[in-house]
C-alpha cells in the first residue's frame, strides 16, 4: 500500500513511460481529486469517463457510413483530448464497467486508440477502482484489461488529507520520478532479462485463481511495461520501486525479482564496454553473464552503435560462448545499416551467417 506521495511518483513514472495506471483505494479516498489535481498542476485537460454510463461504442467508436465507407467515430471526450494535444484520461469506477465496455477499453488503455481516432502520445491514462472487498456490486476486472494497467494501491495519511483540505486538493505532492537515458534503460533491461533467463516460468504466469486475474501478474506485456517504468524511478526510492514492481508483475514474483536484482548488483553497461576485461567477472553464474550482456546490447542498440563487441568477446573467452553468441545475434540485428562487424568478433561469424545477419565474408 503506497502513501500519497509514492502514488503520485508511480503515476508520474507510468505517465512518462506510457503505461496506464489503476488507482485502487477505498471509497472517498480522493482518487478523482488526485487525478484532477495532477492535471491542474500540469496545466492540461482532464477528461473523466465513467464506463458504467457508457456503451462499448463510446470507446470502440460509433460506426458511421460515409461516402468512402464506414468509419468509427470517436466520442466528444476523445476529440477534446485530441484537440488539446493530450492530457489526462480518467476512467473512473472501472470495475462498474460491464464486460463488453471493458473489452472496448482495451485499445484505449494501451494504444490510445478511440475508434479511428489516435489520441496524442502524451495522453496519460489513469483509472480508478475500489478494492474488491469495498466494491458494491459491479464486475470483476477482466484479465486482458487488468494486465494493461499498473495497479497502484494507496491510502492517504492523515497529514496528507489535512494538507488536501487546506489547499482544496489543488496541490498534490511533488513527484520523485526522474528523466531517463539509454544507460538507465539498459541497466533495468539487464536486470529483467537476467531474472527471466534464470526463472523462465516467471515470463508468463497467468494466475490459477479467477479472483487473481483481475490484479497484477507477470506477462510478456507487464515485464516490458516494467522495463519502461523503472528507469524513471530513482535507485534509492524503494517505496516507489516496490509499488511499481508489485503493481505490474504482482507481489509474489515481484519480491523474488527485487531480491534477485539486489543480490545481482549488476555493473553499469558503459563501464563494462569501456573496460570489458576488468569491470565484470565473466566466470560468474550464466544468468548474471546474460544480464550484463543484455544491458550492454540494450545500451548499444539504443545508441545505434557497434561499440559493444568487447564484452561479448571477453565473455566468450572466459567460458561463456553460448551466452555471448546469443548477445552477438541481438547486437548484429540492431547494428546500423552498413556497419561492419569488427574483425575481433570473427568467432561469432558462423552463427551470424547462419542467422542471416551477415554475409559469408564477415
Amino acid at each position: 500500500m503506497a502513501d500519497l506521495a509514492t502514488a503520485v511518483t508511480v503515476l508520474d513514472a507510468n505517465g512518462r513511460a506510457g503505461v496506464p495506471s489503476l488507482l485502487i483505494s477505498g471509497p472517498g479516498m480522493g482518487k478523482s481529486s488526485l487525478v484532477r489535481g495532477l492535471a491542474a498542476s500540469d496545466g492540461v485537460l482532464c477528461e473523466t469517463v465513467l464506463g458504467s454510463l457508457r456503451e462499448p461504442a463510446d470507446f470502440a467508436g460509433l460506426p458511421v457510413v460515409r461516402e468512402h465507407g464506414v468509419t468509427l467515430e470517436a466520442p466528444d471526450w476523445a476529440k477534446r483530448i485530441h484537440a488539446e494535444g493530450g492530457g489526462y484520461l480518467f476512467l473512473d469506477e472501472l470495475t462498474t464497467s460491464p464486460p463488453a465496455v471493458q473489452a472496448a477499453m482495451l485499445a484505449v488503455a494501451l494504444d490510445l486508440k478511440v475508434g479511428d481516432l489516435q489520441l496524442p502520445k502524451g495522453t496519460r491514462v489513469v483509472a480508478g477502482a475500489n478494492p474488491p472487498d469495498c466494491a458494491a456490486g459491479g464486475y470483476e476486472l477482466e484479465a486482458p484489461l487488468a494486465n494493461r494497467f499498473c495497479h497502484v494501491e494507496f491510502t492517504p495519511s492523515v497529514d496528507e488529507w489535512l494538507d488536501g483540505m487546506a489547499t482544496g486538493w489543488a496541490t498534490p505532492p511533488a513527484s520523485r520520478a526522474v528523466a531517463t537515458d539509454e544507460q538507465r534503460v539498459a541497466l533495468v533491461r539487464s536486470s529483467i532479462t537476467g531474472y527471466v533467463q534464470r526463472n523462465p516460468e516467471a515470463l508468463d504466469a497467468f494466475p490459477s485463481s479467477a479472483a487473481q486475474t483481475g490484479g497484477a501478474w507477470p506477462s510478456r506485456r507487464t515485464w516490458a511495461m516494467l522495463a519502461a517504468v523503472l528507469p524513471h524511478l530513482r535507485d534509492d526510492d524503494n517505496a516507489a520501486i516496490n509499488a511499481a514492481v508489485f503493481g505490474l508483475i504482482g507481489e509474489g514474483t515481484g519480491v523474488e525479482f527485487l531480491e534477485w536484482r539486489r543480490n545481482a548488483d549488476l555493473p553499469d553497461p558503459v563501464a563494462v564496454i569501456e573496460n570489458p576485461e576488468t569491470a565484470f567477472d565473466w566466470q560468474s553464474r550464466p544468468d548474471l553473464v546474460w544480464a550484463v550482456l543484455s544491458g550492454v546490447t540494450a545500451w548499444a542498440s539504443g545508441r545505434g552503435t557497434v561499440e559493444a563487441w568487447g564484452p561479448l568477446i571477453a565473455a566468450a573467452e572466459a567460458g561463456a560462448p553460448d551466452v555471448a553468441g546469443a548477445a552477438a545475434r541481438t547486437l548484429a540485428k540492431a547494428r546500423p545499416a552498413k556497419a561492419v562487424v569488427p574483425a575481433a568478433a570473427k568467432r561469432f561469424s558462423p552463427m551470424l551467417v547462419a542467422a542471416g545477419l551477415v554475409g559469408e565474408a564477415a
